[in-house]
């Protein structure tokens, strides 16, 4: 028999109820941008990138990460953006390329975690902010504010 007991009496709540995606959230220049939370293995802080000559413009340089050398894409540079002085906020995001290789995503800030109803997010339209919408899944609302979700698949390819 079992110690805990449960109401009989329930209050009936609608089924009707908008799917949540999550993303990671983070900062471009003035813009935010999100990526899918099951696209970033993990975050970390910006520290010595080692440079490779002769290599595309948005590679930033490789760094050591537990014994794997990882290449760091940077997103500034990757879409289109003014480069700037790196802060202390600066991060690398972990995603993984489509052969399953780790990739970086150098990014000016890491904000938080947001959660976007499914309803909410629509398709990109010709260019969101500064951003080309060759890398730009859709578009949604977070509070106040509208963020463009990344294609990662596109943006390591």
């Amino acid at each position: 028999m079992s110690r805990f007991r449960i109401r009989q009496e329930r209050e009936e709540v609608p089924e009707k109820r908008d799917d949540l995606r999550q993303f990671v959230g983070m900062r471009l220049g003035a813009e935010e941008y999100v990526i899918e939370i099951t696209k970033a293995r993990e975050i970390l802080l910006f520290d010595e990138i080692t440079y490779v000559p002769r290599v595309a413009g948005h590679f930033e340089g490789v760094i050591n990460l537990r014994g794997d050398v990882v290449p760091v894409i940077n997103l500034r540079v990757k879409l289109g953006m003014a480069m700037v002085s790196l802060s202390s906020s600066a991060r690398i995001i972990i995603t993984e390329s489509a052969s399953g290789a780790p990739v970086g995503l150098l990014v000016d800030a890491v904000t938080s975690v947001i959660r976007l109803p499914e309803s909410g997010i629509e398709p990109a339209s010709a260019a969101v902010g500064e951003v080309a919408a060759e890398f730009i899944k859709g578009i949604g609302r977070a509070g106040d504010a509208i963020v463009g979700w990344l294609d990662v698949d596109k943006l390591v390819a």
